[in-house]
Formats: structure tokens, sequence, C-alpha cells
């Protein structure tokens, strides 16, 4: 299967700006908030560029709804991710998250009467519509397994999706979910797609880019080309550790957390994550997570913290974006990592503004420097008799945006 497919342009495909669209939930809407455009100048400060977000549903409806209008004030848009795709499953509804929300079916859909089916996807967009949402991500699904038939019914949604859109006209951006052991029904899904669908967001499982094979991560890339190639606008699912790569292929947004939420496996979704009764939250260490430009990938605050105590790396890892500047403490970065990794990925996105084969070449430029400095770090903990961090992943990224840029100039 090629890289390169046939384009069928769409009249006005959706503008994601420079393609970084943070997902925003009860961990990180203060540091989000802290970092929106502002009205005029601020101390110390400069403000980030956040065209798009993305709100996690049912956050957004609870507690989120002072941020969604301070987003709309200062002229960010949005989407909101309700994770309809959740509801097909039966262990959702054990959790009281999702089951509180006021578009919540009464069981799993698709086990449900057409009527009801009908009911839960208008209650889902009319959720959308009533938070102001700047597109509507439509309810999709999410295969849990390499078998499972999910085809179908996700152009049922779609088709119910079509006849039950509010009517304020806004885009309309498919949820397509696909398993990354059998993605031959994921291609199939797309090529059937309606023409007024105006984008896609493709979720894959599992999915953790820093431990998938070359292979793996090259069948995901034309997955996400064939749907750039059907004149969609493509959004990527926690996939901001690919961000050199996924440029190359025509993806025009990513989605991922703020160093958190960089990867995707089905079953790990339906964890009860409620804290035990009697649980001591006292005393904790330095907590959150840092994205590290340098590396492309995000560390624990407890891997910061070995590195901080190499003091050949220190100077190394100085960030000199407004998140880190005017004196902060480099060894409290992870206190500011959600500013931080909100800085880096912006940052990042905005020099990633090439497309096909140009884009190849940057994103080998930009792997190669990250592969040299990955050597050095690994040289520095060697020497000071640290445990290594994981690096790896940069050579089979390399590995990816070469073949890529071969295969591309053998098809030119």
């Amino acid at each position: 299967m090629s890289l390169i497919r046939p384009v069928f342009a769409k009249e006005e495909p959706v503008d994601f700006g420079h393609g970084f669209i943070p997902r925003i939930d009860a961990r990180n809407y203060k540091a989000v908030e802290r970092c929106l455009p502002r009205s005029g100048p601020s101390l110390f400060q400069e403000d980030v560029e956040l065209p798009w977000v993305i709100h996690e549903g049912p956050w957004a409806t609870v507690q989120g709804k002072a941020t969604i209008e301070l987003c709309r004030f200062r002229g960010t848009k949005f989407m909101v991710d309700t994770q309809a795709w959740r509801y097909r499953d039966a262990r959702t509804f054990s959790m009281k998250k999702f089951i509180e929300v006021p578009h919540a079916p009464a069981g799993p859909i698709f086990t449900v009467d057409k009527s009801e089916l009908r009911d839960f996807v208008r209650a889902d967009l009319a959720l959308q519509a009533s938070l102001g949402a700047s597109a509507y991500l439509l309810p999709g699904v999410v295969p849990h397994g390499p078998k499972d038939a999910f085809r179908e019914q996700a152009l049922a949604l779609l088709a119910i999706a079509e006849s039950n859109l509010p009517h304020e006209p806004r885009p309309c951006i498919a949820f397509i979910g696909a398993h990354s052991s059998s993605l031959e029904g994921a291609h199939e899904l797309i090529d059937q797609l309606p023409h007024w669908i105006d984008g896609v967001y493709i979720q894959l499982t599992p999915l953790n880019p820093l431990t998938d094979s070359p292979s793996k991560i090259i069948d995901n890339l034309m997955l996400l080309g064939h749907a750039s190639a059907r004149g969609f606008s493509v959004v990527s699912g926690r996939q901001a550790a690919l961000a050199p790569l996924l440029r190359i292929v025509g993806v025009s947004g990513m989605d991922a957390g703020l160093a958190e939420g960089e990867s995707f496996e089905y079953n790990s979704k339906f964890k009860n994550f409620a804290p035990r009764p009697g649980a001591n939250t006292k005393g904790l260490p330095l907590s959150g997570r840092l994205y590290v430009p340098q590396l492309g990938r995000s560390l624990s605050s407890q891997e910061w913290t070995r590195l901080m105590q190499v003091p050949a790396l220190r100077g190394q890892l100085l960030c000199q974006l407004p998140c880190c500047n005017y004196g902060q403490s480099i060894e409290q970065t992870p206190h500011r990592g959600r500013e931080h990794a909100l800085q880096c990925r912006i940052t990042e996105a905005k020099s990633l503004s090439h497309q096909g084969l140009s884009a190849a070449s940057r994103a080998i430029a930009i792997l190669e420097a990250r592969l040299s400095f990955a050597r050095t770090v690994e040289a520095s903990l060697r020497d000071a008799k640290q445990e290594p961090i994981g690096t790896t992943f940069i050579e089979n990224h390399l590995a990816v945006a070469r073949f890529v840029r071969n295969s591309m100039s053998d098809a030119a």
C-alpha cells in the first residue's frame, strides 16, 4: 500500500493553525488559562498562540464552563470530546464520571433500540452546541480488539448524526477509531465517509509513540495519509510525540495532553482511578511530568531529578521560552511542567510548517539533532553511574522519516 494517494480537495478545509491542539481537563485547565492570549501585554510573559483546544467532555460539562468562556473571549476555538465511544462498553456504566452527564444513555449503545440510539446522538451533539463548540466532534467507535467489526456501527452513528445535527452550522469532524493490528477496516471506513464531513479525528489503539516499532508507525502514517488524501482535515489523537512525522502525510492537527495523555490503550481507559478510602496523599514528592524538547519526549519528575544531578546536562536542558525564563529555578521546572509543555509543543508545531517532501527533510534534521543529544545524555548518565532513560524511540522515528522520504522520492 503506497503512502501516496490521489488527492480529493475539499472546498474549505478546517484551519487548525499551527496544529497543536492541547486536550484540556481537570488536571491542566488552570495552567492553560494562565497561558491563554490576553487583550494586553503581561509582565515577564509572552502569551501563547492557541487557535484550537479540545475540552474533555465530562469535565467541561460539570466544571469547565468558566474555562470555555475564557477560550471564547480570547478567540480560541474548541471542540468538546464527549468520549461517546465509551458508551459502547458496559464498563463505562460503572464509572460515575460518565453516567452523570446529561447525554449518557441508559445502557450500552447498539444494544438499545434505534430510537434510543438516535436520542443519544442527538443529546451528544446538543451538548456540544450548548457549550459553544466551534466544530462538532461526531460520535464514533473505538474497536476493543483486532477482530472487532466496528465499521458498520461507525457508519450508522454518522448517518444518525447527519439527520440530527443542531441548527447552528459548524464544521463536522468524524471520530474514527482504529486497531493498530487490523487497519484494513479503518481504511475501508475512510473510503466510505460521506463528503458532508469536513474532517476526521483518528484514534489508534494501542498506541505508544515511544515504544511502537517503525513498521507500526508507518502503518499509522499510511492511515492518516489516506484520510488526508481524501481531502479531510486530519487530527491525530494522542500522537504529539510523532509531530515531525505527522506533517509529512498531511496531518493538520495533533491532540495530546500537556506532558500527559500522549499514548492510548483501549482497556486502560476503563480502570477506576478513584482514590482508595483512607489513602494518604500527604508528603508526596515533587510531582508532574515534563516535556523535554531536546529529546521529543516527556519525563517523570523523578527522571528529571536524576538529570539535574548531572552537572554536564543542566546547562543543556535550560529552557529559554517564557514558561521558564526570568531566573526561575531549573530544579522546579516540573512545578510549571504543564505551562512548559504547552509552550514547547506550540513552538515545535510552528517550526513544522512544511508539507510533503520538504516536511520529510525537516523531520530528519530534527530527529538527527535529537539523536545526537540523546547520545550525549546517555554518555553523561553512564559517566555519572546513573540509570539510562528511554531514547531508542528516536532511532525508530528517524528510520521512519527516512523510509517515508525515500518512498516519496521514488513516487515523484
